[in-house]
């Protein structure tokens, strides 16, 4: 009791000066003078779960050729402008975001949002560049396909998910990205790429009056268009679904996948420590049980992953040699079992609501981290101050409720199962 009261002190709520502009952008401001760094970013509300049939992948195509070049900016011209002025910069695509960002100097930072403005609108997509970084991409594709464990768990998800967008990849099926055109990536920057689809945060060494009056000198001007979500609900699962899955590995493994809930759902917080419990840390139920104490896993852990319309619960685990996939799955669901039937006592609870407590503040020790975290909550739930809510949330789950949401979501109908297998050419070898 003692640690939870110590992180309820430290935990002071995060401040963050939103402004929304008459074209629709969202702006977030986060005030950090530690040290004269700003961590500029822009995210776009749209990712893979936004993509149809045929065009998987190419949100994160788009991110690739947003690096490519501008009207006003050849291609190159951004890296080395922002490497000049000794900061760095990046981009990532992931299920409902495509953002940009930017870390440098604070009398600096507005560097990356000229280029941002700028490329929101004005991007050249070149003939020349597109097909070779769709090349690339596609060697990504390649990548992941030869990558057993990653293809694994994307099988998880195409099985999991038969209808929900939340089964694409964020780099895209192979057969879509072959047939991607440049006028499908240009119609999708024209539609995506607006300041009503967009959040920009300024996070770190900044005034936020300061921030708003660049945003919008540079910003205010673009029109802005809602774009918004088609939502999709998985319809309920109704029987176990198993599959083997079979590569060149030498280490076979067993993965676990049950439907569960959107980020804002009452249970995601139990679910959030449930997967603390079995497997964060030495003594988590996974590691003291399974792996020292019968020595039937080289690694296991489980981890509860909820997004803007879904979730899931996924463990993932390695038997030892001489031990069969079977049977380390039987050990899995005995465990999940004794979370249904014995309630968790106090002092294990208190330890996974502080690690739970922890990995969120070491998310925000960093002007880019507090950045990506604001700019998440505030996609995901619709409001970025949730996350100052998420504390008050996790100290309030029971014991009682970690038996109730084990025995609502880790049921067989509710469940998908797979074997990572050696081949037959790797069982010869």
């Amino acid at each position: 009791m003692i640690q939870i009261l110590f992180f309820a002190f430290i935990w002071p709520p995060i401040k963050v000066d939103k402004f929304v502009l008459d074209n629709g952008l969202t702006v977030l401001v986060y005030e950090d003078h530690f040290a004269p760094v700003v961590s500029a970013q822009i995210h776009y509300r749209v990712g893979a779960y936004n993509e149809p049939k045929g065009l998987t992948g190419i949100s994160h195509l788009l991110e690739h050729m947003a690096f490519k070049g501008t009207k006003k900016h050849g291609p190159k011209v951004y890296d080395r402008v922002i490497h000049e002025a000794g900061g760095e910069e990046n981009g990532f695509t992931s299920t409902h975001v495509t953002a940009y960002f930017a870390n440098l100097n604070r009398d600096r930072y507005p560097l990356e949002l000229e280029f941002e403005a700028d490329r929101m609108v004005n991007l050249l997509l070149d003939p020349k560049e597109f097909e070779p970084e769709k090349h690339v991409v596609m060697e990504e594709r390649r990548l992941n396909d030869n990558d057993p464990y990653g293809a694994f768990g994307e099988e998880f998800d195409l099985l999991t998910y038969l209808y929900h967008p939340y089964r694409n990849p964020v780099v895209g099926f192979m057969s879509d990205l072959e047939r991607i055109t440049l006028a499908d990536v240009a119609a999708w920057y024209k539609k995506h790429y607006n300041p009503a689809n967009a959040i920009v945060v300024i996070a770190g060494d900044v005034k936020a009056e300061a921030a708003r009056n660049l945003v919008n000198k540079l910003f205010g001007k673009l029109k802005g268009v809602p774009v918004g979500d088609d939502i999709f609900a998985e319809p309920p699962q109704s029987g176990e679904r198993r599959f083997e899955f079979r590569k060149d590995v030498r280490m076979p493994a067993v993965g676990i996948q049950y439907h569960t809930v959107p980020v804002l759902a009452p249970d995601a917080y139990a679910l959030n420590l449930i997967g603390m419990i079995l497997s964060q840390g030495r003594s988590s139920r996974f590691q003291r049980e399974v792996v020292r104490g019968k020595n039937l896993a080289i690694n296991i852990y489980a981890y509860s992953s909820t997004a803007k319309y879904g979730g899931t619960f996924y463990i993932f685990g390695m038997p030892q040699a001489g031990v069969d996939v079977k049977t380390l799955e039987a050990e899995i669901e005995r465990q999940l079992e004794l979370l249904k039937t014995e309630k968790v006592g106090a002092e294990e609870l208190d330890k996974a609501k502080c690690l739970v407590l922890a990995q969120t503040v070491y998310r925000q020790d960093s002007p880019t981290g507090i950045g990506f975290t604001v700019a998440n909550w505030e996609i995901s739930t619709g409001d970025w101050q949730n996350i100052n809510r998420f504390p008050e949330e996790i100290q309030k789950v029971t014991a009682d409720d970690i038996v109730r949401v084990a025995q609502k979501y880790f049921i067989r109908d509710n469940r998908t199962v797979g074997f990572l297998l050696p081949s037959e050419k790797s069982e010869e070898k």
